[in-house]
Protein backbone atom coordinates (compact mmCIF):
# COMPACT_ATOMS: atom_id res chain seq x y z
CA UNK A 1 0.00 0.00 0.00
CA UNK A 2 1.63 3.42 -1.02
CA UNK A 3 -0.29 7.03 0.09
CA UNK A 4 -0.55 9.55 -2.88
CA UNK A 5 -1.58 13.14 -2.62
CA UNK A 6 -5.69 12.65 -3.27
CA UNK A 7 -6.33 15.60 -5.15
CA UNK A 8 -3.07 14.73 -7.99
CA UNK A 9 -2.08 11.13 -6.99
CA UNK A 10 1.68 12.56 -7.03
CA UNK A 11 3.99 11.06 -4.92
CA UNK A 12 4.08 12.64 -0.76
CA UNK A 13 6.81 14.18 1.12
CA UNK A 14 6.66 12.61 4.68
CA UNK A 15 7.81 13.88 8.15
CA UNK A 16 6.41 13.30 11.79
CA UNK A 17 3.78 16.12 11.55
CA UNK A 18 2.61 15.96 7.77
CA UNK A 19 2.63 14.75 4.02
CA UNK A 20 3.30 16.93 1.03
CA UNK A 21 2.58 17.08 -2.27
CA UNK A 22 5.39 18.97 -4.36
CA UNK A 23 3.08 18.32 -7.29
CA UNK A 24 0.34 20.77 -6.61
CA UNK A 25 1.63 22.19 -2.59
CA UNK A 26 -1.03 20.14 -0.33
CA UNK A 27 -0.43 19.53 3.18
CA UNK A 28 -1.87 16.78 5.21
CA UNK A 29 -1.08 16.95 8.77
CA UNK A 30 -0.67 14.58 11.02
CA UNK A 31 -3.02 14.50 14.00
CA UNK A 32 -3.38 12.33 17.29
CA UNK A 33 -0.87 9.85 15.17
CA UNK A 34 -3.88 9.53 12.25
CA UNK A 35 -3.13 11.45 8.78
CA UNK A 36 -5.86 13.65 7.57
CA UNK A 37 -5.95 13.55 3.96
CA UNK A 38 -9.68 15.16 3.48
CA UNK A 39 -10.74 17.34 0.93
CA UNK A 40 -13.58 18.28 2.32
CA UNK A 41 -14.88 17.38 5.68
CA UNK A 42 -18.15 15.11 6.28
CA UNK A 43 -21.57 17.00 6.59
CA UNK A 44 -21.93 17.22 10.45
CA UNK A 45 -18.58 18.78 11.36
CA UNK A 46 -16.10 21.31 9.80
CA UNK A 47 -12.49 20.30 9.66
CA UNK A 48 -10.91 22.23 12.29
CA UNK A 49 -13.86 21.67 14.92
CA UNK A 50 -13.27 17.48 14.20
CA UNK A 51 -9.78 17.94 15.07
CA UNK A 52 -10.46 19.86 18.01
CA UNK A 53 -13.21 17.04 19.21
CA UNK A 54 -10.43 14.05 17.84
CA UNK A 55 -7.93 15.81 20.09
CA UNK A 56 -9.72 15.94 22.94
CA UNK A 57 -11.42 12.52 22.97
CA UNK A 58 -7.82 11.43 22.81
CA UNK A 59 -6.20 12.63 25.64
CA UNK A 60 -9.34 11.12 27.43
CA UNK A 61 -8.39 7.48 25.70
CA UNK A 62 -5.32 8.00 28.08
CA UNK A 63 -7.00 6.87 30.68
CA UNK A 64 -10.68 5.20 29.44
CA UNK A 65 -11.45 1.90 28.03
CA UNK A 66 -12.84 2.08 24.40
CA UNK A 67 -16.14 1.04 26.06
CA UNK A 68 -15.92 4.22 28.20
CA UNK A 69 -14.46 6.26 25.56
CA UNK A 70 -17.48 5.40 23.70
CA UNK A 71 -19.88 6.65 26.36
CA UNK A 72 -17.86 9.32 26.48
CA UNK A 73 -18.00 10.01 23.36
CA UNK A 74 -22.14 10.26 22.79
CA UNK A 75 -22.07 12.31 26.41
CA UNK A 76 -20.21 15.45 24.75
CA UNK A 77 -22.01 15.20 21.68
CA UNK A 78 -25.15 17.24 22.19
CA UNK A 79 -26.81 16.51 18.80
CA UNK A 80 -26.52 12.55 18.90
CA UNK A 81 -29.86 11.51 21.69
CA UNK A 82 -29.52 9.02 23.98
CA UNK A 83 -31.75 6.96 22.71
CA UNK A 84 -30.34 6.76 19.44
CA UNK A 85 -27.17 5.92 21.20
CA UNK A 86 -28.67 3.29 22.89
CA UNK A 87 -28.80 1.43 20.13
CA UNK A 88 -25.49 2.62 18.37
CA UNK A 89 -23.40 1.73 21.25
CA UNK A 90 -24.09 -1.71 21.92
CA UNK A 91 -23.87 -2.47 17.63
CA UNK A 92 -20.37 -0.64 17.54
CA UNK A 93 -18.87 -2.80 20.31
CA UNK A 94 -20.38 -6.13 18.64
CA UNK A 95 -18.76 -4.81 15.20
CA UNK A 96 -15.68 -6.98 15.11
CA UNK A 97 -18.18 -9.96 15.65
CA UNK A 98 -20.62 -8.94 12.77
CA UNK A 99 -17.45 -7.93 10.35
CA UNK A 100 -16.07 -11.65 11.25
CA UNK A 101 -19.23 -12.97 10.14
CA UNK A 102 -19.67 -10.79 7.22
CA UNK A 103 -15.87 -11.98 5.82
CA UNK A 104 -17.52 -15.33 6.47
CA UNK A 105 -20.54 -15.52 4.96
CA UNK A 106 -19.04 -13.21 1.79
CA UNK A 107 -16.12 -15.85 1.66
CA UNK A 108 -13.38 -13.28 1.84
CA UNK A 109 -11.55 -14.83 4.95
CA UNK A 110 -8.61 -16.05 2.89
CA UNK A 111 -8.86 -13.12 -0.05
CA UNK A 112 -5.83 -11.89 -0.21
CA UNK A 113 -2.91 -10.27 1.82
CA UNK A 114 -4.52 -6.49 1.87
CA UNK A 115 -7.45 -5.31 2.72
CA UNK A 116 -8.85 -1.98 2.64
CA UNK A 117 -12.32 -0.67 4.53
CA UNK A 118 -14.44 2.24 3.29
CA UNK A 119 -16.03 3.55 6.29
CA UNK A 120 -14.16 2.09 8.64
CA UNK A 121 -15.45 4.07 12.09
CA UNK A 122 -13.99 2.71 14.60
CA UNK A 123 -12.44 -0.15 12.82
CA UNK A 124 -14.49 -2.84 13.55
CA UNK A 125 -14.26 -4.68 10.45
CA UNK A 126 -9.80 -3.50 10.48
CA UNK A 127 -10.02 -5.65 13.60
CA UNK A 128 -11.43 -8.96 12.18
CA UNK A 129 -9.70 -8.71 9.28
CA UNK A 130 -6.25 -8.59 11.25
CA UNK A 131 -7.37 -10.76 13.64
CA UNK A 132 -9.29 -14.04 12.40
CA UNK A 133 -7.95 -12.98 8.14
CA UNK A 134 -4.50 -12.71 8.94
CA UNK A 135 -3.89 -9.96 6.60
CA UNK A 136 -3.03 -6.46 6.54
CA UNK A 137 -5.86 -4.26 7.12
CA UNK A 138 -5.78 -0.45 6.05
CA UNK A 139 -9.23 1.47 7.99
CA UNK A 140 -10.02 4.81 6.38
CA UNK A 141 -12.94 7.33 7.05
CA UNK A 142 -14.20 10.54 7.05
CA UNK A 143 -15.06 11.11 10.50
CA UNK A 144 -11.49 11.81 12.54
CA UNK A 145 -13.22 12.38 15.59
CA UNK A 146 -14.06 8.19 15.22
CA UNK A 147 -10.67 7.04 13.62
CA UNK A 148 -9.40 8.36 17.09
CA UNK A 149 -11.92 6.21 19.39
CA UNK A 150 -10.99 3.62 16.94
CA UNK A 151 -7.60 3.91 17.30
CA UNK A 152 -8.34 3.35 21.38
CA UNK A 153 -9.82 0.45 20.13
CA UNK A 154 -7.28 -0.80 18.51
CA UNK A 155 -4.89 -0.76 21.07
CA UNK A 156 -7.03 -2.25 23.28
CA UNK A 157 -7.19 -4.64 20.49
CA UNK A 158 -3.51 -5.79 19.90
CA UNK A 159 -4.29 -4.95 16.60
CA UNK A 160 -1.33 -2.97 14.30
CA UNK A 161 -3.15 -1.72 11.44
CA UNK A 162 -3.53 1.94 9.97
CA UNK A 163 -6.46 4.61 10.23
CA UNK A 164 -6.57 7.19 7.99
CA UNK A 165 -8.44 10.15 7.44
CA UNK A 166 -9.53 10.45 3.99
CA UNK A 167 -12.83 11.12 1.56
CA UNK A 168 -13.97 8.33 0.03
CA UNK A 169 -14.34 10.22 -3.27
CA UNK A 170 -10.69 10.79 -3.09
CA UNK A 171 -8.60 8.08 -1.25
CA UNK A 172 -4.54 8.90 -0.71
CA UNK A 173 -3.65 5.18 -2.18
CA UNK A 174 -1.84 4.37 -5.43
CA UNK A 175 -3.61 2.18 -8.32
CA UNK A 176 -4.12 -1.23 -7.96
CA UNK A 177 -2.78 -1.67 -4.51
CA UNK A 178 -5.53 -3.87 -2.40
CA UNK A 179 -6.58 -7.20 -2.69
CA UNK A 180 -9.68 -6.76 -1.19
CA UNK A 181 -12.18 -3.82 -0.57
CA UNK A 182 -15.03 -4.14 2.13
CA UNK A 183 -17.30 -0.87 3.15
CA UNK A 184 -20.10 -1.49 5.54
CA UNK A 185 -22.78 0.75 5.65
CA UNK A 186 -20.90 3.91 3.49
CA UNK A 187 -22.80 4.14 0.24
CA UNK A 188 -25.83 6.12 2.20
CA UNK A 189 -23.68 8.62 3.77
CA UNK A 190 -21.04 9.62 0.75
CA UNK A 191 -21.34 13.43 -0.86
CA UNK A 192 -20.23 11.94 -4.48
CA UNK A 193 -21.31 7.39 -4.16
CA UNK A 194 -20.58 7.12 -7.79
CA UNK A 195 -17.30 9.04 -7.72
CA UNK A 196 -16.43 6.68 -4.43
CA UNK A 197 -17.17 3.64 -5.97
CA UNK A 198 -14.99 4.40 -9.17
CA UNK A 199 -12.64 5.71 -6.49
CA UNK A 200 -12.40 2.00 -4.54
CA UNK A 201 -12.08 0.33 -7.86
CA UNK A 202 -9.04 2.59 -9.00
CA UNK A 203 -7.30 1.25 -5.97
CA UNK A 204 -8.70 -2.35 -5.96
CA UNK A 205 -5.76 -4.81 -8.16
CA UNK A 206 -7.51 -6.36 -10.98
CA UNK A 207 -9.56 -9.42 -9.69
CA UNK A 208 -9.46 -8.17 -6.29
CA UNK A 209 -13.19 -8.33 -4.99
CA UNK A 210 -14.71 -5.63 -3.25
CA UNK A 211 -18.17 -6.44 -1.11
CA UNK A 212 -20.55 -2.78 -0.20
CA UNK A 213 -23.67 -3.39 2.18
CA UNK A 214 -26.16 -0.98 2.58
CA UNK A 215 -29.65 -0.38 3.30
CA UNK A 216 -32.62 -0.81 1.18
CA UNK A 217 -34.50 2.34 0.81
CA UNK A 218 -37.57 0.42 0.07
CA UNK A 219 -37.53 -1.58 3.28
CA UNK A 220 -40.60 -1.67 5.32
CA UNK A 221 -38.99 -1.30 8.13
CA UNK A 222 -37.66 1.71 10.64
CA UNK A 223 -35.53 3.72 8.96
CA UNK A 224 -32.00 2.01 10.34
CA UNK A 225 -29.93 5.12 11.58
CA UNK A 226 -32.97 6.63 13.38
CA UNK A 227 -35.41 4.47 13.83
CA UNK A 228 -38.29 6.42 12.23
CA UNK A 229 -40.66 4.63 9.41
CA UNK A 230 -41.59 5.53 6.29
CA UNK A 231 -38.73 7.84 5.70
CA UNK A 232 -37.95 5.93 2.29
CA UNK A 233 -41.38 5.83 1.17
CA UNK A 234 -41.32 9.89 0.72
CA UNK A 235 -40.08 11.64 -2.15
CA UNK A 236 -36.33 12.50 -1.29
CA UNK A 237 -36.77 16.27 -1.32
CA UNK A 238 -39.31 15.78 1.96
CA UNK A 239 -37.53 13.43 3.90
CA UNK A 240 -35.11 16.12 6.15
CA UNK A 241 -38.20 17.84 6.54
CA UNK A 242 -40.21 15.30 7.46
CA UNK A 243 -37.54 13.92 9.61
CA UNK A 244 -37.11 17.71 11.02
CA UNK A 245 -41.03 17.12 12.67
CA UNK A 246 -40.16 13.94 13.63
CA UNK A 247 -36.65 14.29 15.23
CA UNK A 248 -36.08 17.89 15.84
CA UNK A 249 -32.61 16.88 18.28
CA UNK A 250 -31.11 15.20 14.97
CA UNK A 251 -28.71 16.78 12.64
CA UNK A 252 -30.10 17.70 8.97
CA UNK A 253 -30.88 14.32 7.54
CA UNK A 254 -28.73 14.29 4.69
CA UNK A 255 -28.25 10.09 4.21
CA UNK A 256 -29.20 8.68 1.39
CA UNK A 257 -30.91 5.24 0.71
CA UNK A 258 -31.24 3.39 -2.55
CA UNK A 259 -33.00 0.76 -4.25
CA UNK A 260 -31.66 -2.65 -5.94
CA UNK A 261 -32.15 -0.53 -9.14
CA UNK A 262 -30.74 2.01 -8.14
CA UNK A 263 -28.18 0.39 -6.59
CA UNK A 264 -27.17 -1.59 -9.81
CA UNK A 265 -26.79 1.64 -11.70
CA UNK A 266 -24.76 3.00 -9.76
CA UNK A 267 -22.12 0.27 -9.78
CA UNK A 268 -22.13 0.16 -13.77
CA UNK A 269 -21.82 3.42 -13.99
CA UNK A 270 -18.75 3.50 -11.71
CA UNK A 271 -16.79 1.18 -14.38
CA UNK A 272 -17.88 -2.28 -13.26
CA UNK A 273 -19.55 -4.64 -15.59
CA UNK A 274 -21.25 -6.74 -13.69
CA UNK A 275 -22.31 -6.26 -10.14
CA UNK A 276 -23.90 -8.60 -8.56
CA UNK A 277 -26.79 -7.47 -5.90
CA UNK A 278 -28.30 -9.82 -3.03
CA UNK A 279 -29.98 -9.68 0.07
CA UNK A 280 -27.73 -9.32 2.47
CA UNK A 281 -27.46 -11.50 5.94
CA UNK A 282 -28.05 -9.95 9.45
CA UNK A 283 -25.87 -10.13 12.14
CA UNK A 284 -26.38 -8.89 15.61
CA UNK A 285 -24.45 -10.75 18.05
CA UNK A 286 -25.54 -8.02 20.52
CA UNK A 287 -28.83 -9.24 20.17
CA UNK A 288 -28.34 -12.08 22.87
CA UNK A 289 -30.22 -15.85 22.14
CA UNK A 290 -33.61 -14.62 22.30
CA UNK A 291 -36.69 -14.73 19.73
CA UNK A 292 -35.13 -11.62 17.43
CA UNK A 293 -31.95 -13.58 17.22
CA UNK A 294 -33.98 -16.85 15.99
CA UNK A 295 -36.20 -14.86 13.80
CA UNK A 296 -32.20 -13.37 12.04
CA UNK A 297 -30.97 -17.21 11.41
CA UNK A 298 -34.32 -18.29 10.02
CA UNK A 299 -33.92 -14.84 7.53
CA UNK A 300 -30.22 -16.05 7.17
CA UNK A 301 -31.17 -19.79 6.09
CA UNK A 302 -33.81 -18.57 3.75
CA UNK A 303 -32.64 -15.46 2.57
CA UNK A 304 -31.30 -17.27 -0.50
CA UNK A 305 -34.38 -19.16 -1.72
CA UNK A 306 -35.45 -18.22 -5.18
CA UNK A 307 -38.67 -17.04 -4.16
CA UNK A 308 -37.79 -15.14 -0.95
CA UNK A 309 -34.38 -13.93 -2.93
CA UNK A 310 -36.82 -12.35 -5.60
CA UNK A 311 -39.29 -10.90 -2.66
CA UNK A 312 -36.02 -9.72 -0.43
CA UNK A 313 -34.48 -7.59 -3.51
CA UNK A 314 -37.64 -4.89 -3.41
CA UNK A 315 -38.25 -5.04 0.22
CA UNK A 316 -35.14 -6.63 1.95
CA UNK A 317 -33.80 -5.00 4.65
CA UNK A 318 -30.18 -4.87 3.34
CA UNK A 319 -28.20 -5.35 0.28
CA UNK A 320 -24.76 -6.72 -0.21
CA UNK A 321 -23.03 -5.66 -3.79
CA UNK A 322 -20.51 -7.67 -5.22
CA UNK A 323 -18.05 -6.93 -7.55
CA UNK A 324 -14.57 -7.40 -9.08
CA UNK A 325 -12.48 -5.18 -11.16
CA UNK A 326 -11.53 -6.42 -14.58
CA UNK A 327 -9.26 -4.27 -16.88
CA UNK A 328 -12.22 -4.16 -19.68
CA UNK A 329 -14.07 -2.59 -16.88
CA UNK A 330 -14.27 1.63 -17.69
CA UNK A 331 -15.60 4.45 -15.92
CA UNK A 332 -18.39 6.55 -17.24
CA UNK A 333 -18.93 8.99 -14.48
Amino acid sequence: MRLVCPQCHAALDETAEAYSCAACTRTYPVVCGIPDFRLYPDPYIGLAEDREKGAKLWEQAQRLTFEQLLHHYYDITEEDPPDLASHWIPHSLAEPAIARSVLEAAGLMEAGAELLDIGCSTGGMVIAASRHAGRRATGVDVAFRWLVVGRRRLREAGVDARLICANAEALPFADACFDVITAQDALEHLNDPLRAVAEARRVSKPGAPALWTTNNRYAPLPEPHLHLFGVGYLPRAWQPRYVSLRRGDLHPYSIRMRSAPELKRLFRAAGYASPVLDPAPLFAPHWGAGLASRVLAAYNRWRSSRLLSWALRSIGPRFWITVRRQSQDAFNG
